[in-house]
């Protein structure tokens, strides 16, 4: 099961209300429609995401612990 991440942001009123307005009519609410919001922009920007040169690092350097990038406990 994939871990989740409460955040929390500050939209403008006309923002807010297209958002409010678009829940209804998707007959969905506002927490579904702004999940779905941010996974469509995330696929539109999915390229850049992959050309950025530090995303390319991720994984390929190993330690005497084994690989960090594939441990749960990285932060540790």
């Amino acid at each position: 099961m994939t871990e989740i991440k409460h955040i929390q942001t500050s939209i403008d009123m006309v923002t807010y209300d297209h958002l409010r307005h678009l829940s209804e009519v998707k007959n969905k609410s506002l927490k579904e429609t702004i999940q779905e919001a941010i996974k469509e922009y995330l696929k539109r920007h999915e390229g850049e995401i992959m050309k950025d040169s530090l995303f390319g690092i991720v994984g390929s350097f190993r330690t005497k612990e084994g690989n960090w990038s594939e441990r749960d406990d990285w932060r540790e």
